[in-house]
């Protein structure tokens, strides 16, 4: 009798030291897959780092199956989705580019509508954004940046949307709070976005190659010109705009010449950015 009463006992601890294996072997997974970013973005191989980086996003959404709000999870996804959709994407396929851009958006919304309380996808007026961002600290600026990041490519491809053109002030933002938080952020990339942003819309409807041009500068201050995505953007929405060939030449040369392995923490950007220098340097005529 004693037994009997001690069997469903026996089945509860198991199940508890089941959820408690799970949660140790997700956890390890995590750190592994943390560890394992600084590997990805130092490879030089474009082919290898596309084909290994989808497989790994499908892999974030398995584990985020079963830990939905894990908050490294869903930072993970959210860069990996941003990343891989401008590495990858943008140009040969854009309707994908855009569906990852958006999924990679709204994973870190979900994160950050736990740490504001409210959704900026969904939020009623510009004073809501306005507190929500405000509630954000310097350790919130990783997610903030990538769901800006996504949120912009996203709506870059969806041009013909006027409601996805509404939401840019919203992720225009986003991206000043990110430097009002932390200067100088993932190589000052929230001032290429910001660069990029002037300098890609008419005068008509705010666009500003001044502007646009003091966000490239610091940018390239802050990296060092090592970051030569930056440059490539520099050229392609200031200079192309600004209708400089010449400057475009420099900015264009100056990504060719760089020896990608002298920024190794970022040599797949890097190796990315010469591809596409390459290419507008040999477009450069129709450009102008």
């Amino acid at each position: 009798m004693n037994h009997v009463r001690l069997i469903p006992l026996f089945i509860f601890a198991v199940s508890l030291a089941g959820c408690s294996l799970r949660s140790v072997a997700l956890r390890s997974t995590v750190d592994l897959i943390g560890k394992g970013t600084e590997a990805f973005y130092d490879e030089p191989d474009l082919q290898l780092a596309e084909e290994s980086m989808a497989s790994q996003l499908k892999l974030l959404e398995i584990l985020m199956k079963n830990d939905p709000m894990n908050r490294d999870l869903l930072l993970f996804a959210t860069q990996g989705f941003g990343a891989y959709s401008f590495l990858f994407l943008e140009e040969n396929a854009p309707d994908r580019a855009r569906a990852f851009y958006e999924r990679g958006r709204d994973f870190g919304l979900k994160y950050l509508a736990k740490v504001t309380g409210a959704d900026l996808l969904t939020s009623p007026n510009a004073e809501a954004d306005d507190r929500a961002l405000l509630r954000l600290k310097r350790n919130h600026v990783p997610i903030l940046f990538w769901i800006a990041y996504c949120w912009g490519g996203y709506c870059n491809l969806s041009r013909n949307n006027p409601d996805a053109i509404a939401q840019l002030p919203k992720v225009e933002k986003m991206m000043l709070r990110v430097n009002e938080l932390f200067p100088g952020y993932f190589y000052s990339n929230a001032d290429v976005f910001l660069g990029a942003y002037y300098g890609s819309k008419p005068k008509m409807f705010g666009g500003d190659l001044d502007k646009a041009k003091f966000y490239f500068d610091r940018a390239m201050k802050v990296s060092d010109g090592k970051f030569l995505m930056g440059i490539v953007l520099y050229a392609k929405y200031y200079a192309v705009p600004a209708q400089d060939k010449e400057f475009c030449r420099v900015l264009l040369e100056r990504v060719l010449e760089f020896p990608a392995q002298d920024f190794p923490e970022q040599r797949l950007s890097n190796e990315a950015a010469k591809k596409a220098a390459a290419k507008m340097m040999e477009d450069i005529d129709e450009l102008f």
